[in-house]
């Protein structure tokens, strides 16, 4: 069972105020620490720049799987802050501070700190390892990091762009298929110093899948786990993924790998979606052929499904399936082939929470394919941005592109982008939204792009689709944005009367 933090936190509060304690709550994105603090008079909450920040990210995907390793694909990993205009009001305190890399197990420090807002740091990991990004000091507020690699031949032949994320206790991944030859490796990274019980539950058309290979799986402290999914069920044709993590948090990432015969097929990473909701929204969605919108409802009650798709000219229906019943615990494929060829985000709408990711293919009679996941994402709250850098394996000569998908739900939006280039220099364009639309903005030439609503209540949000042709055909992956840690908030709480 999960129990919310806030209950966590007022069970706490009222454990300590019997026992004649003051106590100091912290919110730091989004999450509570109790800890010891001086008596205090006032109750208001302080509000402050956050002095430590760290992602986890999932390392080489395909290795740490016993006796399927790939030590061919490496990874290559790079972080970044975002630019001092984006900070608003939230301003560091101080100077110094860095953004370093230490790989999971190990802790060995990977690239060279960086020391300058805006600077970035990056490394290439070849060992089946996770990677811990961190940021302290003045060089916290507005970190973000991603993975990436680029296979240009043979049977793994793909490009994966991933973003390394928070961890979590409750997390739901949606990817994979049950064609042959498709595999999907589960990988949890624990960045804790105790090991964390780890509990996996597949769900597919039917409900979840009862089986004891995914209970009671262990993350050791500061540590990786992979394995394929395959030991919990092997004959899914939808799958999705439950990780429920007990005496600690973990990063989770699906790797979807895709060997169709002899032809590569592709591979791509989802990672978590948001929370089950009654409305998710899934953005940068590249249709250009098959598509497939995936929806898993996680109670027990049947839910009433309307999905649509959110372009450049405003909401339309699907072609078909976009209202479905679905059962409790069951997960539905619709089919998205029919959409005409665009950049989009997919909205969907249920009487009970739902979960919803999406996966776009790239693919032509007798050549190998490509194929990428979009996970649904809450609305940008702050900032959120992600480094552009060069995949790992990427040959001389290839050219990747880049392209921002700014989708506003409700309302309109009027959105900041800022762009940064290679010699550090920022350029910041304004970019306004229509309600229930997608906008586009080419980033190919970023090293680092960065988003932001200045304007207008429609919730933002957006993703990074990265593409490139070769004599085979395209490669292609995209990265969901999301919101970047800036301010970490204290409420102070006074001594309980006594007597």
């Amino acid at each position: 069972m999960t129990v919310p933090v806030a209950a966590l936190v007022r069970t706490a509060l009222v454990a300590a105020a019997g026992a004649g304690v003051v106590l100091a709550a912290t919110q730091h994105d989004g999450a509570f620490a109790i800890g010891s603090g001086a008596r205090t008079t006032s109750p208001a909450p302080a509000s402050a720049a956050v002095r430590d920040a760290s992602l986890l990210c999932p390392g080489p995907e395909l290795r740490g799987v016993p006796g399927l390793d790939d030590e061919s694909v490496p990874v290559g990993v790079a972080a970044v802050t975002a630019p001092d205009r984006l900070l608003g009001s939230t301003r560091p305190l101080g100077a110094g501070g860095r953004v370093s890399l230490r790989t999971m197990p190990g802790g060995a420090a990977q690239g060279s700190p960086a020391t300058q807002r805006g600077a970035s740091t990056s490394a290439t990991v070849g060992a089946s390892a996770g990677v811990q990004v961190r940021a302290t000091q003045n060089l916290a507020p507005g970190l973000a990091a991603a993975q990436s690699w680029l296979e240009p031949s043979g049977d793994r032949r793909a490009l994966s762009v991933t973003g390394c994320g928070d961890p979590g206790s409750d997390l739901w991944l949606l990817a994979g298929g049950g064609a042959p030859g498709r595999q999907e490796r589960l990988v949890l990274t624990n960045p804790g110093g105790n090991p964390v019980s780890v509990d996996v539950t597949l769900h597919g058309d039917k409900g979840p899948v009862a089986s004891p290979g995914g209970s009671g799986l262990v993350v050791p402290a500061h540590g990786r786990t992979a394995f394929l999914l395959d030991s919990i069920s092997s004959d899914l044709a939808d799958p999705a993924v439950h990780v429920v993590a007990h005496g600690g948090v973990v990063g989770a990432v699906v790797a979807d790998t895709w060997l169709d015969g002899t032809r590569a097929a592709g591979s791509d990473d989802a990672v978590p979606s948001a929370a089950p909701s009654r409305e998710q929204v899934v953005p940068a969605v590249s249709v250009n052929g098959r598509a497939t919108l995936r929806v898993v409802v996680p109670g027990r009650d049947e839910a009433v499904v309307q999905a649509r798709v959110l372009t450049k000219d405003g909401p339309r229906a699907l072609p078909a399936g976009g209202v479905v019943r679905v059962d409790g615990g069951a997960v539905h494929d619709i089919d998205l082939s029919g959409l005409p060829s665009g950049s989009v985000a997919l909205q969907v709408r249920a009487d009970h929470p739902v979960v919803a990711a999406a996966m776009v293919v790239r693919d032509a009679p007798g050549k190998p394919g490509d194929l990428a996941w979009t996970s649904s994402t809450p609305a940008i709250s702050a900032v959120a941005g992600m480094p552009l850098a060069k995949p790992a394996g990427a040959p001389d000569g290839f050219v990747l592109h880049r392209t921002l998908l700014l989708t506003a739900t409700g309302a309109p939006a009027g959105v900041e982008v800022v762009t940064v280039d290679g010699s550090g220099t920022a350029t910041s364009n304004r970019v306004s939204v229509a309600a229930d639309s997608t906008t586009t903005v080419d980033v190919t030439a970023a090293s680092s792009v960065w988003v932001h609503r200045v304007s207008g209540s429609g919730a933002v949000r957006a993703g990074v689709v990265s593409w490139g042709n070769d004599s085979c055909g395209t490669l292609i992956s995209s990265t969901p944005l999301r919101d970047a840690t800036l301010r970490s908030t204290t409420v102070a709480v006074r001594e309980a009367p006594q007597g």
